[in-house]
């Protein structure tokens, strides 16, 4: 591919891509919103979580698909911002690409199948081993610390390690490469690690996403880095010369003004007294 038609390529796909980018958010929020509304009436503790998924098992379903629509969407911002920064330089690994397309497709199949774990779970709790069990309470944590699937947390824990590491080495490289700011480097590795050590911090992960789709469409406060026009790795631009270019943008957009004219001073009578005839 020619440099005229990456940059072309870029500007082209950038648009869905932050759509998708925007999308991950959007359902990452809405996953974590649905489920504790929809539960706001069930009792606390592990027998009450078995209940309402014994009884309300739409519910358990809805929010794993909302968590796995969340994660393949970060599939096509992962993959853009890849695709954009090894062109830039060569040497980034195509392993992170793989990484990030595997790791997001596991943890999304692992996502949905847990919650169906979970609702088999509650069907085998309700309502027989609840009635016989003294304490229901410890009964339910009992339950389900026995019958979790050692296999679908293993396989979670790998698809989690995947993805991590693909954002981390896909960050890296693009904040290298100048298509990211060091700000949003560091926060992208930082990002890559809560994956893996949830430190509930899921918000960070939102805004990452987010100001990538903001940058994708060209909206980021200040211009992006030029690296982004030129094709090349060029570093991403200081707070001083990043201010330089919101200075000289402005005053493109404002025509300069035209300075007031000065008024014209009277000019003084002629004082030259008219020769007298003799």
């Amino acid at each position: 591919m020619s440099h005229d038609e990456q940059l072309a390529w870029e500007a082209r796909a950038g648009k869905p891509v932050a759509v998708a980018s925007f999308g991950a958010a959007v359902a990452a929020i809405a996953a974590g919103v649905y489920l504790p509304l929809a539960l706001s009436n069930s009792e606390d503790g592990a027998d009450g979580l078995l209940q309402s998924a014994d009884l309300e098992p739409s519910d358990f379903v809805v929010a794993g698909v909302l968590q796995a629509l969340g994660l393949l969407l970060l599939v096509p911002a992962l993959l853009y911002l890849f695709r954009a920064t090894r062109y830039r330089n060569q040497q980034v690994m195509p392993a992170a690409a793989v990484l990030a397309v595997l790791g997001a497709v596991t943890l999304a199949v692992i996502t949905v199948l847990r919650q169906l774990e979970l609702i088999d779970i509650a069907h085998g709790f309700f309502p027989e081993k609840a009635a016989a069990a003294r304490d229901v309470e410890q009964a339910a944590e009992d339950h389900i610390e026995d019958e979790l699937s050692p296999a679908l947390q293993g396989i979670g824990l790998g698809g989690s390690i995947a993805l991590a590491f693909a954002v981390i080495m896909i960050a890296l490289n693009a904040m290298r490469a100048g298509l990211i700011s060091r700000f949003m480097g560091i926060l992208g590795i930082f990002v890559g690690v809560v994956l893996v050590i949830p430190l509930g911090v899921q918000i960070l992960q939102l805004f990452w996403f987010a100001a990538l789709g903001l940058l994708f469409l060209d909206r980021w406060p200040g211009g992006r880095g030029p690296a982004w026009q030129t094709g090349e790795a060029i570093p991403w631009p200081g707070a001083a010369a990043q201010r330089e270019e919101i200075e000289r943008r402005r005053e493109e957009r404002e025509p300069p003004e035209e300075p007031e004219p000065e008024p014209e001073t009277p000019r003084p009578a002629s004082r030259k007294r008219r020769k007298k005839r003799r």
